[in-house]
């Protein structure tokens, strides 16, 4: 099955900040997604969820190829994006998890430049 986010995928390992909270009375740092991570995920979900609507994955684990189409040639970690992108497939509940019980293979592909269209091309093999 062939599934399409739309937009550029946003490294979810690259956009972290950091944040603030107390604990015992003392003030302890902590690492938290960016915004623009966080909302790239849940819109991927969301957009996922309404792809797959009406599918179900019956056999497990499955393969998980993903293609990746940029609207610049600013360089760009692939694994890093590929990570927010399986977080979507989690939360739109296509995968009950990523870990190896639920996917056996993930490759990633870097498709070149589509200024016009840049997007995220999902195909789940099972």
């Amino acid at each position: 099955m062939k599934l399409i986010v739309k937009g550029n995928a946003s490294s979810q390992k690259n956009d972290k900040i950091i944040g603030y909270r107390y604990s015992g009375g003392k003030r302890v740092p902590f690492i938290m997604s960016s915004k623009k991570s966080k909302e790239y995920r849940e819109d991927a979900a969301k957009e996922l969820a309404l792809q797959f609507k009406g599918y179900k994955v019956t056999e497990f684990p499955i393969s998980v190829s993903i293609v990746f189409y940029f609207s610049t040639d600013i360089r760009r970690d692939l694994d890093n994006a590929a990570a927010g992108v399986m977080d979507a497939l989690t939360q739109s509940g296509i995968l009950p998890d990523d870990n190896t019980k639920y996917v056996d293979c993930i490759t990633l592909q870097y498709g070149g430049i589509d200024k016009n269209n840049p997007r995220t091309e999902i195909f789940l093999d099972e």
